[in-house]
């Protein structure tokens, strides 16, 4: 892939944070990434990931899903509770729909199955960084379509109207509800 200025001139996401095992995957990820401006760190499992996410919060993440020790879909679901706004896309060898569907509902932004592209890859990155910059900050012009509502252990919830009939975990006692359909 040759350097295109336009696309990290036009990002929103500059630092991102890849989650990856494979040391030659993450060579070369990396290399794709940096050689189109964007700024790489690379953890190698969880618990250097969480450490990169509280140390210094990357703008994006991209996270493979078999890694040693804590997977993927607890990785997606730690980096969420700590920070939703951050945009989270999977990278993965697994192609099934119920591992992109657990993931949507842990909050991950997108799926793509390994091998992939770079043209793929650079304008996944940039549509889902893009959507994630209006979610966040057009969100706040538009406070009155939340969705509000509690749990019964008396957790406040916030979310946004497209969240409505879905499922979530409560982070305080750990149940699952359902966002309500209707106010």
């Amino acid at each position: 892939m040759i350097f295109d200025p336009s696309i990290s001139a036009n990002a929103v996401a500059h630092h991102i944070l890849v989650v990856e095992d494979d040391p030659a995957s993450a060579d070369s990820l990396k290399a794709l990434l940096e050689a189109n401006g964007f700024r790489v760190q690379v953890a190698k499992d969880g618990g250097q990931a969480h450490s990169a996410f509280r140390m210094r919060r990357p703008d994006f993440v991209i996270t493979d899903l078999i890694l040693p020790g804590e997977n993927g879909y607890e990785l997606i679901d730690r980096m969420k509770r700590a920070d939703e706004t951050v945009p989270v896309l999977v990278l993965s060898a697994i192609a099934l729909e119920d591992s992109k569907a657990l993931t949507e509902r842990l909050g991950a932004d997108g799926y793509i199955t390994k091998p992939v592209a770079a043209d793929v890859l650079l304008e996944e990155i940039q549509t889902i960084a893009e959507r994630g910059w209006e979610r966040t900050h057009l969100d706040q012009q538009k406070e009155e379509k939340r969705i509000r509502f509690n749990c019964r252990c008396g957790k406040k919830f916030k979310v946004a109207e497209g969240h409505r009939g879905k499922t979530m975990t409560c982070p305080k006692c750990g149940e699952v509800i359902k966002v309500p359909a209707h106010n």
